[in-house]
């Protein structure tokens, strides 16, 4: 459903370069010039994070552009494997056959449209897509960029509201919303807020419907979104489809371990990233988040006995190790690999990976050491 290897769509790609091109005068050849916008709005994001309503930072030329060739690429890669991973692993669709979408706190795009063209890949074209963000500058560009990439089948229109108040949405139900670092600008307020967002904002989904909300992999970030998903689960008034495997309560938010819950995927970073990130030397090998998924309905389960690896996945001389969640304990699976060629270890591990999904059998313990490699089976890669 991401495509092969997560790859960001070229026609998408060419979108943003020609509105840098014109909106910003920076032509494809000068695109370095736009390293310290990035490096600006990177530190806004994740060191600064300043208290109350952020900057209007789409309000500048060259910050939207900033945005849209280096962090948007990502943003629509992570929409499209949390999504990916709510379609072919849980089994997931929208009851409508021509669902509706709102991306909330939308900014250009990044998430909204991603999903929007996702569902279109699948045969499922949205019949309308609204984005809602406070920012009219940005909203101008979530309007073309949507227009360009879906129309003319998907209506795609924006509006000035307010992502942190749900009763001021536009009206009517949706089959799939998603909100991507919503929460991340909200400021400091605890879990209790975070969880009462995502109530509020499951109310507005239709039967069936589903809420995607995707935020930073920073620990402080992806903790308080397990947090509150982990409330909303315990209510049981809208039933969890993912990342986790049920409604059961991380054992890793009470470990005090260093490891915490996040997704890494693979992807094709697009050639204007690579360019101005020839002056940052950022890791684009790999998209990093957390989310949480949520259904307004009864899904299907997940296949009985599965695990989710909730680590990096180590090789080291003789064993494969990695840590599960499994009904709601904390395992560590070691592997053993002796007596197994490098080329089959190597093609074995590639099978494992973090957020990926395991089946074994094997009783319930805090270390475990299965008998080898067939004895563990993959039900899920990301």
């Amino acid at each position: 459903m991401r495509g092969a290897e997560g790859r960001y769509p070229d026609e998408a790609e060419a979108f943003w370069l020609k509105r840098t091109s014109e909106d910003a005068g920076v032509a494809a050849d000068g695109l370095e010039r736009l390293a310290p916008e990035v490096s600006r709005l990177s530190d806004l994001f994740t060191t600064e994070r300043p208290e109350g309503a952020y900057p209007d930072y789409f309000g500048d030329p060259a910050a939207l552009s900033a945005y849209a060739l280096f962090f948007l690429p990502q943003g629509w890669t992570r929409a499209a494997a949390a999504l990916d991973q709510c379609v072919r692993f849980r089994k997931w669709k929208p009851a409508s056959a021509s669902p509706r979408v709102l991306d909330v706190g939308c900014g250009p795009g990044s998430c909204g449209v991603s999903v929007a063209h996702a569902l279109s890949e699948c045969g499922l074209p949205p019949s309308e897509l609204i984005g809602i963000d406070r920012s009219p500058g940005t909203l101008a560009g979530f309007e073309s960029f949507g227009r360009a990439m879906l129309s003319p089948v998907t209506k795609v229109t924006a509006r000035i509201s307010d992502a942190r108040n749900p009763s001021s949405w536009p009206e009517g139900r949706f089959d799939l919303i998603v909100a991507g670092f919503v929460l991340n600008e909200l400021g400091s307020d605890g879990e209790d807020s975070a969880a009462g967002w995502i109530t509020s904002a499951c109310g507005h989904l239709s039967e069936g419907g589903l809420l995607l909300v995707i935020e930073p992999a920073l620990r402080f970030a992806a903790e308080r979104l397990l947090r509150a998903s982990d409330r909303v689960a315990a209510l049981g008034r809208h039933r969890r489809i993912g990342p986790q495997l049920d409604d059961l309560p991380s054992p890793l938010l009470s470990s005090g371990r260093e490891h915490w819950e996040y997704e890494s995927v693979p992807w094709v970073a697009p050639s204007s990233a690579l360019f101005i990130n020839r002056r940052l030397h950022r890791d684009l090998r790999e998209v990093r988040f957390s989310y949480a998924a949520f259904v307004n309905g009864d899904p299907l389960p997940p296949p009985p006995g599965a695990s989710r690896i909730v680590s990096d996945v180590q090789t080291i001389k003789g064993l494969i190790r990695f840590i599960v969640i499994r009904r709601g304990a904390e395992e560590q699976i070691e592997v053993p690999t002796r007596g197994i060629s490098r080329h089959d270890i190597k093609a074995y591990a590639s099978c494992l990976r973090r957020g990926g999904v395991v089946r074994f059998e094997a009783g319930s313990s805090p270390k475990l050491r299965l008998s080898g490699p067939s004895a563990l089976e993959s039900l899920w890669i990301p």
